[in-house]
């Protein structure tokens, strides 16, 4: 068991940061004994545990206590941890004890993070405030330069390492479906829905200078092929044919995704409205950012999307700042397709420290928002779902991997080969530490000017080659729901002993959950060595296991030069 000494105001983010490292925690009761005491505020000197560990980024009286040396202090920071670096956005602060060092600021490699072990309790000092970054990943997003850091995780990963260093017997649920590496959700932003619906406009006259200038220029300098650029100078050539309704829309590509993703799910949002530019923080939004389609009049293409399995989500245009709107538009899209609504991602990724609260006032179960326009990767610094701060329900699908972010000219303007080798990087770290995997693949990518569908198609490939669950953005939201829903208490055994009860493991169609036992549970022989130090097993119904001895009677004190 986790006890957790914080401060009022953090409580928030603490059972928030619990959600996503799913383990036995509760808020430190005085004069009782844990395996884990994790401090982010000052201690009394009553504590009682095997392994205790002290965040926070100015000195605390406890330093003193423990022989913890301080100084200085900085701002934004990457620190190395176990050859991986990740970013501290609130300060840390320096920690001289240099042999004992597990964690160090990045190129300096001065210590911020130092491990004291000569007895019990084992303590691990941090020199940043654990709770005020997980509050900022939640609420302010990771700068892009950042993405491809899944900060969040790292210090989940920090935490769990030093419990194992320890000899802790603890349990968690990953962010995983039993038998399954990490959640994959594929998903489309409605934009266009043909480009016959264009005529003599910005999008028209963009796509003509990106069909017959660009891609040559493009081709040339080795981004993309000249085989592009040919198809593309067809299709530019084709395009009054196209207006007269002689040759077929080319900007229609639903069949072709549904023949892609033959096999898997997917989620397709889609405007409510034609004409609607909707507001930014600054008034009204430009002109362009108006649908030239309207929604009730791609009512077959919907029916036969959901015919099929896929889910139809709103593309919202002013859900992010008005309950109102949020509500009409929904409606909006249900009245199309004959359900309510789910979720919601927001057109251009607009987005405020408000939307969540008024996405749920309208009654919407799910936001899909946040992510980058000009990056791509873990803009929360994860990929698990998460109730985002000023939410009581909605939770947050965080978005991965965009196309239009990784090819357009004025964002990464990434070559193909060199796009694919950083989505490879962002699936590996997926599949290192769970959760899902959010694709966001444009309704006109697959066709000229743009031609992405074979590196979608490859990307699939990619995805493939872990054990994926393939989930519509709702069924994944509901997983993490469910995962949300599971308590772990601590019951008498009624023998001297004391036993975890694991509750609220709820019944239901879809992947199931999963056990991780690390140390020394007796499970009954049903879990199974995973060869990675801890065994596995499908989580039942209502679980009981007994707690193996505390762990203050198994210390174990950490050699010099502890690396983690």
């Amino acid at each position: 068991m986790i006890g957790v000494l914080a401060e009022d105001d953090e409580k928030e983010v603490v059972e928030e940061f619990f959600e996503l490292f799913k383990t036995s925690w509760e808020y430190y009761q005085e004069g009782k004994y844990y395996d884990v005491l994790l401090c982010s505020g000052e201690l009394s000197g009553q504590e009682n545990a095997a392994l205790l560990i002290l965040y926070g980024s100015s000195r605390k009286e406890a330093d003193a206590r423990f022989g913890i040396e301080w100084r200085g202090r900085r701002g934004i920071v990457e620190l190395d941890w176990k050859g991986g670096r990740f970013p501290v956005f609130r300060g840390v602060s320096i920690l001289k004890q240099e042999k004992s060092a597990f964690l160090r600021v990045c190129p300096s490699k001065e210590p911020c993070g130092v491990m004291l072990g000569n007895g019990a309790p084992l303590v691990a000092r941090i020199g940043y405030d654990l709770f005020e970054e997980i509050e900022f990943l939640l609420r302010s997003r990771q700068p892009s330069g950042f993405a491809l850091a899944p900060a969040l995780e790292m210090h989940i990963s920090i935490l769990r390492e030093l419990m194992i260093g320890s000899e802790i017997s603890f349990t968690e649920i990953p962010p995983a479906p039993y038998g399954y590496d990490f959640i994959v959700c594929l998903t489309h932003d409605i934009d266009f829905a043909g480009i016959r619906n264009h005529k003599l406009d910005h999008t028209m006259f963009g796509f003509l200078y990106r069909a017959l200038v660009k891609s040559g220029l493009d081709a040339a300098r080795g981004k993309s092929g000249w085989e592009k650029a040919w198809k593309n100078l067809l299709a530019a050539f084709s395009l009054p044919a196209v207006h007269l309704g002689i040759v077929k829309d080319f900007w229609i590509q639903f069949d072709r995704y549904l023949e892609l993703e033959k096999g898997m799910k997917s989620t397709f949002f889609f405007l409510p409205y034609k004409g609607v530019p909707g507001e930014n923080e600054g008034g009204g939004a430009p002109l362009r950012r108006a649908s030239k389609y309207d929604v009730g009049d791609l009512q077959g293409i919907v029916s036969g999307l959901i015919s099929e399995g896929c889910e139809i989500g709103l593309h919202g245009i002013d859900a992010w700042h008005d309950p109102v709107k949020a509500r009409s538009e929904a409606e909006r899209i249900s009245s199309v397709t004959g359900h309510r609504v789910k979720g919601v991602r927001m057109h251009w990724l607009y987005f405020a420290a408000a939307s969540p609260g008024i996405l749920e006032e309208a009654g919407l179960s799910y936001d899909s928002t946040m992510g980058y326009n000009d990056a791509v990767g873990f803009c929360a610094g994860t990929a698990q779902v998460f109730r985002p701060p000023g939410a009581q329900e909605l939770l947050e699908l965080p978005l991965t991997i965009q196309d239009t972010a990784m090819f357009y000219s004025g964002r990464m303007d990434l070559g193909e080969k060199e796009a694919f080798a950083l989505c490879k990087d962002i699936i590996g770290k997926v599949g290192t530490f769970g959760g899902a995997l959010v694709i966001n693949w444009h309704d006109r990518s697959l066709a000229p000017e743009r031609l992405w569908g074979d590196f979608y198609e490859g990307l699939l490939k990619e995805i493939k080659c872990y054990r994926v669950c393939s989930c519509t953005a709702f069924e994944a939201t509901e997983w993490f729901r469910k995962r949300r829903a599971v308590r772990f208490t601590e019951v008498d055994g009624g023998d001297g002993t004391r036993r975890l009860k694991i509750e609220r493991v709820e019944k239901g169609q879809g992947p199931g959950l999963k056990l991780r036992l690390y140390g020394g549970w007796d499970a009954g022989g049903e879990a199974k060595d995973s060869g990675k130090g801890y065994r596995e097993m499908p989580l039942r119904e209502d679980m009981e296991l007994p707690i193996p001895p505390e762990a203050a009677k198994r210390v174990k004190i950490f050699p010099t030069g502890f690396t983690g």
